[in-house]
C-alpha cells in the first residue's frame, strides 16, 4: 500500500510505427495508464541504470526501511533522501488554461520530470535535433509536402514537422540510437522489424546475431590481452612468426570498428541518420493520410490500424468528420460514445494519451533551447525520482503520523475524517493486515482526500460503474510502513520508488482495479477526467493491482467532503 510503483516512465516502443499495418495487443485495458502518473514494469529495461536484480532490491529495502526507521526517531522526521526543497513546484493559473492545455500540462511530470528527462532531453538537442533538420529537408518528402501545404509556405510544414518529430524522437528513445523495447522496437525511432522493413531500412536479425556474438568474444579476447605483460607474444599460425601483445590489440581493435559498421548495416533501425529520414518520409505519408500531424502521431505510436478503428467507431457514433483529435478524445465518454470508449480505454498502450504527451515534450525541447538552467530548474520543481504528490507536497511528510497514537490525535482534531462503513459507492478492503486490532484507525482520510475519493466515485456510477469500488489504501503511519517493507521485496522495478508515499499523512487513497472490464475501463475513465484537468495525480500500482491517487492541493476548496 505504501510503496507505489514507479511514476512517470516513458512508454518506448509500445506500439508504434512499429504497429503499422498490425493491430496493437488489447488486454481490456492492460498496462493503461494516465501519462503525468505514468508507469510500467519491465517496459524499457535497457533504459534503467542500476536495476541489479534480487542482490540490488536487497540492497535497496534494507536501506528503505533504514530510512523508514530514522523517521521514528526523535527529532529525525525527515525522510532520507528527500527531494530538493530549494525550488518549489509552481502551479499554472489553470482558471486561464482550455481543456486541452490541461492536459497537456498533465503530460509534464511524465516528459520533464523522470529522473532521466534532463539527460534525455539534453541528447535530443544535442545529437538528433540536426539528423531531424536534415531530413525534413530531404527531396523525397517535398511532393508530400507541397500537397499538404495549400496556401502555407512549405518551409512553414517542415518547421512544424521538425518540431513534432523531434518531440517523438524524445518519448520514444530518449534519442537512445540503442534502445530497444520489450516488444522488439529498435533504436531512435524505435522500429518493428517489419515495418521498417516497409519503410525501406534493412533488418537482418540473423546477420545482426552473428556480427554482435563476434563482437562479444572480440572484447573479451582484449580484456584479456590487455591484462598481458608488454613483452607477450602469440604466432598466427604453428610455426608463423609471432605477434606481440600490442599487434594483436591493434588487429582485435581495427575487427572491432569494422564489425561496428557491419553492425548498423545489417540493423539500419540502430543507425541514427537512416532511422530518422526513413521516420520523416512514413510521418508525411501519415500526415497526408490522416490530415494532421497529431492524427499522424497517434498512427505512428499506435498502429495506423488502431487510429482508423477509433475515427470509424467515433463516427459511427455521430462524430463529424473531419475529426480532430481534440474532438475525439473530448467527445468520448462511456455512456455517449460507448464503442469508441470500448475501444479507446481498452488499447494496451499510451495511445490516447500520446499527441498530448508530444506536444508537453515540444514545450520541454523548446524550453531546453532557451536555456539549459531554466529546464534544469523546471526538472527539479517537479520532484525526479519521486510522483507527482511529492512535488505538490514537497515538506508534507515532515508531520507524517507516527504511530497509532499519532492516527487517533488526528481524528480528534479533525485533521482526519473516519471513512464510513457503508462506504457511498465504495467498500473497504482490508487496510491494515499487519495491525489487525488497530485497523479502525487506518479507515480514515484528510478532508480533501475523503472529498476526492467521492468526486471518483460520482463520475464512475453517472459513467456506467456497476460494482462498487474498493478502496485498499487510506491513511498508515510511519511505523506501519517500516513493517510493511521488512515482510518481503517491496523494491519496484520503475524509475521512482518513493520510500515512504503520503499515505503516512492520509493525502492518499488506493482503489482495486476491477474485475470487470467494463468497470475498469469506466474506472480510469473517471480516474482520466480528474486527471486531465489536472484535480488528481495518478498511477497504477502493478505489485498492488491498484490505483493510487492523490488531490492537487491548488484544488482543496473544491474537494471539500460530502457530510452526511
Amino acid at each position: 500500500m505504501l510503496v507505489a510503483e514507479a511514476q512517470g516512465v516513458m512508454l518506448r516502443g509500445q506500439g508504434g510505427p512499429h504497429a503499422s499495418g498490425r493491430e496493437p495487443a488489447q488486454a481490456e485495458g492492460e498496462g493503461l495508464m494516465h501519462l503525468h502518473a505514468s508507469h510500467r514494469k519491465r517496459m524499457v529495461p535497457w533504459r534503467w541504470e542500476g536495476q541489479a536484480g534480487h542482490v540490488g532490491r536487497s540492497i535497496a529495502r534494507v536501506a528503505l526501511v533504514a530510512a523508514l526507521v530514522a523517521l521514528l526517531l526523535p527529532g529525525c522526521r525527515r525522510e532520507t533522501p528527500a527531494p530538493a526543497k530549494a525550488l518549489v513546484y509552481e502551479h499554472p493559473n489553470y482558471a486561464r488554461l482550455s481543456p486541452a492545455e490541461l492536459l497537456i500540462e498533465g503530460q509534464r511530470k511524465g516528459v520533464m520530470g523522470r529522473k532521466q528527462s534532463l539527460r534525455d532531453v539534453r541528447r535530443v538537442v544535442e545529437t538528433i535535433a540536426p539528423l531531424v533538420a536534415q531530413s525534413v529537408e530531404q527531396k523525397a518528402i517535398l511532393a508530400d509536402l507541397q500537397a499538404l501545404a495549400g496556401r502555407r509556405p512549405v518551409a512553414e510544414l517542415r518547421e512544424e514537422l521538425r518540431r513534432w518529430q523531434e518531440a517523438d524522437l524524445l518519448l520514444e528513445s530518449g534519442g537512445d540510437p540503442e534502445a530497444v523495447s520489450a516488444a522488439g522496437a529498435v533504436g531512435v525511432a524505435q522500429w518493428l522489424a517489419d515495418t521498417a522493413r516497409r519503410a525501406g531500412l534493412r533488418v537482418d536479425e540473423r546477420e545482426y546475431a552473428r556480427i554482435v556474438a563476434r563482437a562479444r568474444r572480440l572484447r573479451a579476447a582484449l580484456s584479456e590481452l590487455r591484462q598481458q605483460p608488454a613483452e607477450w607474444q602469440r604466432a598466427e599460425q604453428p610455426g608463423g612468426p609471432p605477434l606481440g601483445r600490442d599487434q594483436w590489440i591493434a588487429r582485435y581493435e581495427s575487427e572491432l570498428a569494422a564489425l561496428e559498421r557491419k553492425r548498423l548495416e545489417a540493423d539500419e533501425r540502430r543507425d541514427p541518420r537512416k532511422a530518422i529520414f526513413a521516420q520523416t518520409r512514413y510521418l508525411v505519408r501519415l500526415w497526408r493520410r490522416f490530415g494532421s500531424l497529431d492524427w499522424a502521431l497517434q498512427a505512428y505510436h499506435g498502429g495506423e490500424r488502431g487510429a482508423e478503428r477509433t475515427l470509424g467507431y467515433f463516427l459511427s457514433e455521430g462524430g463529424k468528420s473531419p475529426v480532430s483529435f481534440a474532438d475525439l478524445y473530448f467527445g468520448t465518454s462511456p455512456r455517449k460514445t460507448p464503442k469508441t470508449f470500448s475501444y479507446f480505454y481498452g488499447r494496451a498502450d499510451d495511445h490516447r494519451y500520446y499527441a498530448w504527451r508530444v506536444q508537453m515534450a515540444q514545450e520541454a525541447l523548446a524550453l531546453y533551447r532557451e536555456s539549459p538552467e531554466k529546464f534544469r530548474a523546471r526538472w527539479e520543481t517537479l520532484a525526479p525520482g519521486y510522483p507527482m504528490d511529492r512535488a505538490w507536497y514537497p515538506n508534507e511528510l515532515d508531520a507524517a503520523f507516527a504511530d497509532v497514537a499519532a492516527l487517533q490525535a488526528a481524528y480528534g482534531s479533525g485533521r482526519l475524517i473516519a471513512l464510513p462503513d457503508d462506504g457511498e459507492g465504495f467498500v473497504l478492503s482490508t487496510l491494515a493486515p499487519l495491525d489487525p486490532e488497530n485497523e479502525r484507525w487506518y479507515r480514515g482520510l484528510r478532508p480533501e482526500a475523503l472529498g476526492m475519493l467521492q468526486r471518483l466515485v460520482a463520475i464512475y456510477r453517472e459513467e456506467g460503474g456497476r460494482a462498487p469500488l474498493s478502496v485498499c489504501g487510506a491513511t498508515a503511519t510511519v511505523e506501519y510502513a517500516a513493517r510493511e517493507q521488512t515482510r518481503g521485496d517491496a523494491a519496484s522495478d520503475g524509475e521512482e520508488v518513493p520510500a515512504l508515499t503520503l499515505h503516512a499523512v492520509g493525502l492518499c487513497v488506493d482503489v482495486e482495479r476491477p474485475a470487470d472490464s467494463w468497470d475498469r475501463k469506466v474506472l480510469e475513465y473517471a480516474l482520466s477526467t480528474l486527471g486531465d484537468r489536472m484535480r488528481i495525480a495518478w498511477l497504477r500500482d502493478y505489485s498492488a493491482n491498484a490505483y493510487h491517487l492523490c488531490p492537487n492541493p491548488a484544488f482543496a476548496r473544491e474537494f471539500a467532503p460530502r457530510r452526511r
